[in-house]
């Protein structure tokens, strides 16, 4: 994924607790967007693949993602499209996808 390096730092830098970063965590980051708090909800939505309620890096980076293609005038997916879903978290799609 186009700027993971980027979206690692970011996220490192926001002090993850066991390598994930909590909501109340990312929140300024996302904020900062100023996209509505609505698109925001659902980009983090599709960016929590495990549905913990929390991002690692690997979603953190897709939320990053995200949050750049609605900036750049694209519309967000009604499902997160599979080769959007990080290797490591391809299980909690289900066997589907």
């Amino acid at each position: 994924m186009k700027d993971k390096a980027k979206y690692d730092e970011i996220f490192y830098g926001l002090a993850p607790d066991g390598g994930k970063l909590s909501g109340r965590r990312a929140k300024g980051w996302m904020v900062a967007s100023n996209l509505p708090s609505s698109v925001l909800g659902r980009i983090w939505q599709l960016s929590d693949v495990d549905r913990d309620g929390m991002l690692d890096h690997e979603e953190f980076a897709l939320a990053g993602h995200l949050i750049g293609a609605k900036l750049e005038g694209r519309g967000l997916p009604a499902d997160l499209p599979p080769r959007l879903v990080p290797p490591s978290k391809r299980r909690h799609k289900g066997s589907a996808e």
